[in-house]
C-alpha cells in the first residue's frame, strides 16, 4: 500500500518529464527534414547530369547518340590556327585524334562539360591535319583542315640591256636593297612567275608605273628607268589575296656619262707632314670608260695664310682602263715650308671621252707642326697610355680573379656531384653548358686583353720614335721607355699561350677533367701576367713623368730664345702686332705652368712637404705674368715698361730648363733609394719575424702549445702577410727585385698555419707543429737572405729600375751559346764510332752548356726573366744529350734555336746600355729617321701592273660585291714582292 501511494505520487512528475522528451524530439526530427529538403533542393537534382536519373530512358538513348565534331573553318592560311568543338551527349570525357599526311594518330584527352562539349585550339598549321574524336565506343566522322598554298613570287629573272653604243652584253641582276647602277638608257627585261594566278604586275617608283604583261600566274615586260630610285614589284593576285613576305624591289642608281671619280685613301683625311717631309700617296681613279690623264696638284699656305702658286705633278696612268690604284709620293722637303705651314693637295684625272670630263678629288691638308706641338701632343699620348696601362692591369686583375673562382667551383661541383645525377639533358662525363659558356668567356676576354698589351708595346715604340723626332733624344727617357717596351713583349708568355689553347681544346672536347685543369693552370700563368703588367705599369709611369720633364725643358728653351728674340726685336718697336706675338708667347708660357703642374701631380710629394716642381711652377707663372704685362706696355707703345717686363720674362725663364732637367735628373736616384728603402725594411722585419717564429718553435718543441703559442704564432703571421706587400712593392719598381721572393713567404705562411691549425685540434699535437714551425724558420731565412742579394744588386745597379742590367745577363748568356753552337758545330763531323778524345770535348761542351742552365735558373729565380724557366730546361735537356755522347743535326738546330730564343729574350744586343751619368743632348730627325713601307715608296709597282686588271665587259656579269673582290686579288697580284 505504501507502494502505490508512492507511485502514485511520482507518476505526474515523470509523465511531464516524458512529454517534454517526446516533444524535443520531434522538433528536431522536424528541422532535420527541413533541413535536409533545403538542401536537396538547393542541389538542383534535375539539372546537369544529376537529371539522367530522372530520365533514364533519355539518358540510355543520350548514351547511344553518335559523337560530333567540326571546326571553325575548313581551310586557312599558313600560320593560322583553327578552333575544335567535340560534342559527346551523356559522356564525361573525349579523345581528339589528329595527325598530318602521312603522320599517325595523336591522341589529346578532353574533359567535357555538362552538356557534353569541349572546345580545343589548334595551331598554328604548317600543314594540312586530319581531325577525329571518340568517347568510348562510338567516334565521330574524320575531318580536314586544308592549309591554302601561300602566294609568294616563285621566280624572277631581270637582265639588264645595255645601250648599244657602250658595246657591252647583257648582265642579269639580282633584287634587293644594294643600289645597282646602270648606265643611262639601259632597260630591265623582267620575266617571273608566281605561286598562284595573278591580276595585274607592274613596277612602281613614287607615281611611275611600268607596266608587265600577265599570262595566269606568269608575267612579262620591260622597264626603262630614267631617273635613279628604287623600284618595288607590285603584284596583285587574282582571288585578291595578298603576297606573303616582302614585294621585290631593285634599287637603280642611272648613272650618266660622268666624270673620273678620284679618292685618296693614304692619307685619306687632313693630316700632319712626317718628318722626312715625304707624304706617301695612294690614290684610287676610276672612270666608266676609260682614264688618259692624272695630276697631283699642290700648294702652300702659311701660317699667316698666304697662299702659294699651285704646283702640278703628272703620273702615268696609260693603258690602264677604267680604273687604276696608283701610289706616289709627295715631296715637300724642297716647297719651303716652316713649321706652322700647311701644304694642301688634290688629285685631278682626266677620262679618255672626245670631250674630256675632269674629276676632282677632295682638298687634304697635310700641316707641319711645330715642335712644341709635337712635345705637348707627346705628353699627352704618354699619359694616356699610363691610364691604357692601368687599366689594363686591373681588367687582367679582374679577370685572373675570376678564373681562379671558377676552377674551384669547378673543383667543387666534381667534389659534391660525385654522388649526383647529372642535370637533364647532360650525359654523365661531359661539361655542362653554363659552365662552358662561362669557361669560353674567359678564354675570350684573355686573348682580348693580350691583344690589348701588344697594342700597349706597340704604341710605347711609337712614343720612343716621336720622342726622338720632337728633339727629345734624351738616353734616360728613351731607356726606361725600352725597358717598358721589354717588359710588356715578356708578358704574354708561350705558357700562357699555352694554357689558353688548352682551355680551348678542353672546352671543344667537353672535358669536365681536362676543362678544370686547364682552367687551374691558366689562373697560374694569369698571376705571372698581372704581375708583369703591374710592374710595368709602375716603370712606365716613372718613364712617362721622366719624358714629360724632358719635354717641358724643352719647351722652356724654345720660350726662353723666342723671349730673348722679342725683347731683342720687338720691345723696342712697341705696337699692336708686337703686343699679339707676346700674347701668343704668353699662352705657351701658362700651357708651360699647366703642364709643369701636371707632371708634379703626377710625381706626387709626402704630405706637409713642398710639391716637387713647386719652383719651377712659380717660376713659369711670374715669367707669365712679365709676359702679360710686357704685351699690355707693347700695346700703348710704352717702350720702357715692355722691354723692363720682357727682360723679367726672360730672367724668369733662364734657369727653369736647367732645373726641370735637374729634377729629372734625380728621379732615378730617388727611385732607387725609394726600393732600396722598402728592401732594408722588409729585410729587418723579415729577420725579426724568423727570430719570433724560433722562439715559436722552441716553445712548440718543449710541449707548449697553449693560448699563448697560438697568439704568438698568428701574430708572425700577420706579420709575413705585411712583409709580402712590402716586397710586391718594392718588386713592382725595380726589375732587380724577384718577384719570387713572395713564394718563400707564402710557403713559410702556409707552415706557419699548418702548425697553427695542429694547435687548434681537440688535441694539440705540438711536435708535428714544431717540425711545420721550424720549416717557416728555414723560408723566412732564405727570403732574407734573397733580400740581402736583391739589395745588393739593386745598389749595384746603374739604371733606376734595375731592368738594363737583367736584360744584360741574358744578352750575355746568348754569346755564350752562340760559342757553344760554334763549338758543337766543329765537333760534329769528327763523330764517328772511335774518339775517345772527341767524347771528353763533347762532355767539356755539356758542362759548359749545363753551367748556362744554371745562370738561366738563377736568373728565374731573381725575377730577371720570366722566359728563363722554360730556356733553362731546354740547356738542361741538351747537357744531358751532348753529356752522353749524343750529337747529331738534330741537336745542332736545338741549340740554334736556344740561341735565338735567348736574343729574343734580351733584345739589347743592337746596342750598349746608355751612360745616365753622361751630359744629355738633342739633335734634331735626318732622312733615315722615318722609314716607309716598300709599298708605298714611289715606282713600287713599276710602270704599270705585272698583271692586266679585269676590264668592265668581264666583270660585268658579277655583282658589285664580286667585282670588288675581284679587283681587291688583281691589286694583291701586281703589288711588289716583299724584300
Amino acid at each position: 500500500a505504501r507502494a502505490a501511494t508512492v507511485v502514485e505520487r511520482a507518476a505526474p512528475g515523470i509523465r511531464r518529464a516524458l512529454a517534454r522528451g517526446t516533444r524535443r524530439g520531434v522538433v528536431v526530427g522536424l528541422g532535420a527534414a527541413a533541413l535536409g529538403g533545403a538542401l536537396f533542393v538547393a542541389s538542383a537534382p534535375a539539372a546537369g547530369r544529376a537529371a539522367a536519373f530522372w530520365h533514364p530512358l533519355r539518358t540510355l538513348a543520350a548514351a547511344r547518340m553518335p559523337v560530333r565534331l567540326w571546326v571553325d573553318r575548313a581551310t586557312v592560311r599558313r600560320g593560322d590556327s583553327v578552333t575544335v568543338t567535340v560534342q559527346v551527349p551523356a559522356a564525361s570525357r573525349a579523345t581528339l585524334w589528329t595527325r598530318g599526311p602521312g603522320e599517325p594518330w595523336r591522341a589529346a584527352s578532353l574533359a567535357l562539360d555538362s552538356v557534353g562539349r569541349a572546345v580545343r585550339r589548334i595551331g598554328p598549321l604548317e600543314a594540312d591535319v586530319f581531325l577525329r574524336a571518340s568517347s568510348g565506343g562510338r567516334s565521330s566522322a574524320e575531318r580536314r583542315v586544308t592549309v591554302a598554298l601561300p602566294a609568294f613570287v616563285a621566280a624572277l629573272e631581270l637582265t639588264a640591256r645595255y645601250p648599244a653604243y657602250l658595246a657591252r652584253p647583257d648582265e642579269p641582276l639580282v633584287p634587293g636593297g644594294d643600289t645597282i647602277p646602270v648606265p643611262e638608257g639601259t632597260v630591265i627585261v623582267t620575266s617571273g612567275a608566281a605561286s598562284v594566278p595573278l591580276a595585274t604586275v607592274a613596277w612602281r617608283q613614287g607615281g611611275a608605273v611600268s607596266r608587265l604583261a600577265v599570262t595566269g600566274a606568269r608575267f612579262a615586260g620591260r622597264l626603262a628607268p630614267i631617273v635613279s630610285g628604287t623600284w618595288r614589284l607590285d603584284v596583285a593576285t587574282a582571288d585578291g589575296g595578298a603576297l606573303e613576305g616582302e614585294a621585290p624591289q631593285l634599287a637603280l642608281r642611272v648613272v650618266p656619262d660622268s666624270a673620273p671619280v678620284v679618292t685618296v685613301p693614304v692619307p685619306g683625311r687632313d693630316t700632319t707632314l712626317p718628318m722626312s717631309l715625304r707624304q706617301p700617296l695612294v690614290i684610287d681613279v676610276r672612270d666608266d670608260h676609260g682614264l688618259s690623264r692624272l695630276q697631283v696638284v699642290s700648294w702652300r699656305v702659311s701660317r699667316t695664310g698666304k697662299v702659294g702658286d699651285g704646283v702640278r705633278e703628272s703620273l702615268d696612268v696609260s693603258g690602264v682602263g677604267d680604273r687604276a690604284i696608283v701610289q706616289g709620293e709627295l715631296d715637300a722637303a724642297r716647297r719651303g715650308l716652316l713649321p706652322g705651314d700647311t701644304l694642301r693637295l688634290r688629285v685631278e684625272a682626266w677620262d679618255n671621252a672626245p670631250a674630256p670630263h675632269v674629276g676632282r678629288s677632295a682638298e687634304i691638308a697635310l700641316r707641319l707642326p711645330s715642335l712644341e706641338e709635337v712635345r705637348a701632343a707627346l705628353r699627352a699620348a704618354t699619359r694616356g697610355l699610363v691610364e691604357t696601362a692601368d687599366s689594363i692591369a686591373g681588367s687582367q686583375r679582374d679577370l685572373g680573379e675570376r678564373t681562379g673562382d671558377l676552377a674551384q667551383q669547378r673543383s667543387r661541383d666534381e667534389t659534391a656531384g660525385g654522388g649526383r645525377r647529372p642535370p637533364p639533358g647532360v650525359q654523365p662525363g661531359t661539361l655542362p653548358f653554363q659552365a662552358t659558356e662561362r669557361a669560353q668567356a674567359v678564354a675570350h676576354e684573355q686573348e682580348a686583353l693580350e691583344q690589348r698589351v701588344q697594342e700597349l708595346s706597340k704604341a710605347v715604340e711609337e712614343i720612343a720614335r716621336a720622342a726622338q723626332a720632337a728633339g727629345i733624344d734624351d738616353s734616360a727617357f728613351q731607356a726606361r721607355l725600352r725597358e717598358v717596351q721589354q717588359l710588356l713583349q715578356r708578358a704574354v708568355t708561350p705558357e700562357l699561350e699555352q694554357r689558353l689553347r688548352e682551355l680551348q681544346e678542353a672546352l671543344a672536347k667537353l672535358d669536365p677533367d681536362a676543362t678544370r685543369q686547364a682552367l687551374q693552370r691558366l689562373a697560374e700563368a694569369q698571376q705571372q701576367l698581372k704581375a708583369e703588367l703591374e710592374r710595368s705599369r709602375e716603370l712606365f709611369q716613372r718613364a712617362a713623368s721622366e719624358g714629360a720633364l724632358a719635354s717641358l725643358a724643352a719647351d722652356a728653351e724654345d720660350l726662353k730664345r723666342r723671349q730673348a728674340e722679342w725683347n731683342d726685336t720687338d720691345a723696342r718697336r712697341p705696337d699692336s702686332a708686337a703686343a699679339a706675338r707676346e700674347r701668343a708667347l704668353e699662352e705657351r708660357a701658362d700651357s708651360l705652368a699647366h703642364g709643369i703642374e701636371q707632371v708634379g701631380k703626377d710625381l706626387g710629394s709626402p704630405s706637409g712637404s713642398e710639391a716637387p716642381l713647386a719652383a719651377p711652377q712659380q717660376a713659369a707663372r711670374q715669367a707669365q705674368s712679365a709676359m702679360q704685362r710686357a704685351a699690355e706696355s707693347a700695346g700703348q707703345g710704352d717702350q720702357a715698361g715692355a722691354q723692363r717686363s720682357g727682360e723679367t720674362a726672360e730672367q724668369q725663364l733662364a734657369g727653369l730648363p736647367d732645373a726641370l732637367r735637374t729634377r729629372r735628373d734625380s728621379l732615378a736616384g730617388a727611385w732607387r733609394q725609394e726600393t732600396l728603402g722598402a728592401l732594408d725594411r722588409a729585410l729587418s722585419e723579415t729577420a725579426a719575424l724568423a727570430d719570433r717564429e724560433q722562439q715559436v718553435a722552441a716553445a712548440l718543441r718543449r710541449g707548449e702549445g697553449g693560448p699563448a703559442t697560438r697568439s704568438r704564432q698568428a701574430s708572425v703571421e700577420e706579420g709575413t702577410t705585411a712583409v709580402e706587400g712590402q716586397i710586391r712593392e718594392a718588386a713592382g719598381k725595380h726589375a732587380l727585385v724577384s718577384p719570387q721572393l713572395e713564394g718563400a713567404l707564402g710557403f713559410a705562411k702556409r707552415q706557419m698555419a699548418a702548425a697553427r691549425e695542429q694547435l687548434e685540434q681537440g688535441d694539440p699535437n705540438t711536435g708535428e707543429a714544431a717540425a711545420l714551425a721550424e720549416q717557416a724558420v728555414d723560408a723566412l731565412n732564405a727570403t732574407a737572405l734573397a733580400l740581402a742579394r736583391s739589395r745588393s744588386q739593386v745598389a749595384g745597379a746603374r739604371s733606376g729600375s734595375g731592368f738594363a742590367e737583367a736584360v744584360e745577363q741574358l744578352a750575355r748568356m746568348a754569346r755564350d751559346q752562340q760559342g757553344l753552337n760554334g763549338a758543337a758545330r766543329g765537333l760534329l763531323p769528327m763523330m764517328g764510332p772511335s774518339g775517345q778524345a772527341v767524347l771528353e770535348q763533347l762532355r767539356a761542351i755539356a758542362a759548359r752548356q749545363r753551367a748556362l742552365a744554371q745562370q738561366l735558373e738563377r736568373l728565374q729565380a731573381e725575377g730577371g726573366s720570366g722566359a728563363a724557366g722554360a730556356l733553362a730546361q731546354e740547356a738542361r735537356e741538351l747537357a744531358r744529350q751532348l753529356d752522353a755522347g749524343r750529337l747529331d743535326q738534330q741537336t745542332i738546330q736545338r741549340q740554334e734555336r736556344l740561341y735565338r730564343r735567348l736574343l729574343d729574350a734580351g733584345r739589347t744586343l743592337s746596342g750598349s746600355e746608355p751612360d745616365e751619368s753622361k751630359e744629355r743632348s738633342s739633335r734634331p730627325a735626318t732622312g733615315d729617321s722615318v722609314h716607309l713601307p716598300a709599298l708605298l715608296k714611289p715606282g713600287a709597282t713599276g710602270g704599270g701592273p705585272r698583271l692586266r686588271y679585269p676590264t668592265w665587259e668581264e666583270l660585268s656579269g658579277l655583282t658589285p660585291e664580286q667585282r670588288r673582290l675581284v679587283l681587291e686579288y688583281f691589286r694583291r697580284l701586281n703589288a711588289p714582292e716583299p724584300r
